[in-house]
């Protein structure tokens, strides 16, 4: 059972959430439809139970993919339109979804770890970062959640697996988990 809705505890003043692999399965490695869009089965109902802790999600996801081609520009925009759709069918506090289009890295560049992206969040909505939580499957989610103060939960979903011993060896994570629900569950404990 969750985290209920009713008993507000606004814990973070935003919580991030990177989108292929940690809301949404990764099969391909790049999603260039709404065909081939899927929550995971537990994904809907452990946002419910993060939105009682704050009253601002954001999505940041790298799709390099728009650089290379492989992601036309039109179909991220559906995916878009679709995952705002269904947080606001469930009255989840979705703000904003930001997504660095291109492999350039760096300190303050839009693709993480670069925290480029968190950086325009904070100025467009008066986010206190130090004071937030990246949760993801990479190990770039993690030092970009780590570069900024924020608390940060790592998924074993995705790509964790291939990233687990690189965010164990170098502690970048606050909270390992199996899964969102799973984070959903144990947030609480960080």
């Amino acid at each position: 059972m969750g985290i209920n809705r009713l008993d507000r505890i606004t814990k973070f003043d935003a919580i991030f959430f990177d989108r292929d692999g940690t809301i949404n399965e990764d099969l391909f490695g790049y999603i260039n439809s709404l065909k081939e869009f899927r929550y995971f089965s537990f994904s809907l109902e452990a946002l419910i139970n993060f939105s009682s802790l704050t009253e601002n999600f954001f999505i940041v996801t790298n799709q390099s993919g728009l650089e290379t081609g492989v992601i036309q520009l039109e179909n991220l925009e559906l995916i878009n339109q679709k995952i705002f759709s269904d947080f606001q069918k469930l009255n989840l506090p979705l703000k904003k979804i930001y997504y660095a289009n291109s492999y350039k890295e760096g300190f303050d560049e839009m693709r993480k770890p670069g925290i480029g992206m968190f950086n325009i969040a904070k100025n467009e909505f008066g986010i206190n970062l130090k004071n937030s939580l990246m949760i993801g499957d990479t190990y770039s989610d993690m030092l970009a959640g780590k570069r900024l103060g924020m608390k940060t939960i790592f998924l074993r979903t995705g790509f964790g697996e291939r990233y687990l011993t690189q965010v164990k060896d170098e502690n970048v994570a606050d909270l390992i988990c199996d899964n969102l629900l799973t984070a959903s569950l144990e947030v609480l404990s960080i």
